[in-house]
């Protein structure tokens, strides 16, 4: 168990302290944090993950998958496939379907006249940049 207490100092400003302190006196200004060993675990293979993400081995294979992302995002987004119209297995396998479908056609569309791809792909300064320049090969609008 971890103990962290708070002086009477750190407590006065706040305008929410008669919701933390249960004492009637107020001084007793104390957390009581469990520690569990699973949680430590679960802690390292975290930053072991996110030390992995900055390998070229693993980009690479992200890059299969953020394809799968953009799709779903897609579908989420212009299609509305958050929630189902229809009730049933068959109903919602059909409008998955059909979904599906009309994305590959609005894929198509998007290709054969030339329509940009989303901006999200870069940052939000380069929306900064002169309208006149390019960012890697990117199309203008």
């Amino acid at each position: 168990m971890l103990r962290v207490r708070f002086s009477a100092l750190d407590c006065r400003p706040c305008p929410v302290r008669r919701e933390c302190i249960n004492s009637p006196s107020g001084k007793n200004r104390e957390l009581r944090l469990r520690l569990r060993l699973r949680h430590h675990g679960e802690h390292q293979a975290l930053q072991a993950a996110r030390a992995e993400r900055k390998s070229d081995a693993w980009k690479d294979r992200y890059k299969v998958r953020a394809g799968a992302e953009d799709t779903i995002a897609q579908a989420a987004g212009r299609c509305g496939l958050r929630r189902s119209r229809y009730r049933g297995l068959a109903k919602t396998s059909l409008q998955h379907q059909l979904t599906g479908a009309a994305i590959n056609l609005a894929r198509i569309d998007a290709h054969l006249t030339g329509t940009p791809r989303a901006r999200t792909r870069t940052s939000h300064f380069a929306r900064l940049r002169p309208a006149d320049q390019t960012i890697d090969g990117a199309k203008t609008a």
